[in-house]
């Protein structure tokens, strides 16, 4: 499983172009196949910083709907798939430098993929955002 995560992850960061989720520059920690879980970290950078110094919601989507998309595409193994809905509650300010967005596949159906997860700071390990997704897979 580790293998499909490195395999999507290095196709989404391939230098070629400037893209989102290359610059997101999302880093792939671990997963559990039997629970359809995974963990993805995300390191804080500049550019993704409103008036306030906080993370941006937008960025703070972003990074919820790769490490959604990412996870619903390694476990239906298949492809590829597109986001069909994104729902993101912010519970608190994203202020530090790293965050682990864990989540999970709750449904695995043929034509939709739902998933949760919850984003923590890394060092405190305070919940400061969830989110919940629904995926389209495509097949190769």
């Amino acid at each position: 499983m580790e293998a499909r995560f490195q395999e999507i992850l290095n196709h989404i960061k391939q230098p070629k172009e400037i893209r989102l989720n290359n610059m997101l520059d999302p880093f792939f920690l671990g997963a559990d196949e039997e629970e359809m879980t995974a963990d993805i970290l995300f390191c804080t950078q500049e550019w993704e910083w409103n008036q306030r110094n906080e993370i941006h919601g937008g960025a703070i989507a972003s990074m919820f709907d790769t490490a959604m998309g990412v996870c619903a595409a390694a476990f239906q193994g298949q492809g590829s798939v597109s986001t069909a809905d994104l729902q993101v509650s912010f519970i608190r300010p994203f202020l530090s430098g790293a965050f682990i967005f864990s989540t999970q596949i709750t449904s695995m159906g043929k034509t939709l993929i739902r998933a949760t997860c919850v984003a923590r700071e890394k060092q405190s390990g305070k919940i400061v955002a969830t989110a919940s997704g629904t995926f389209v897979p495509f097949k190769k």
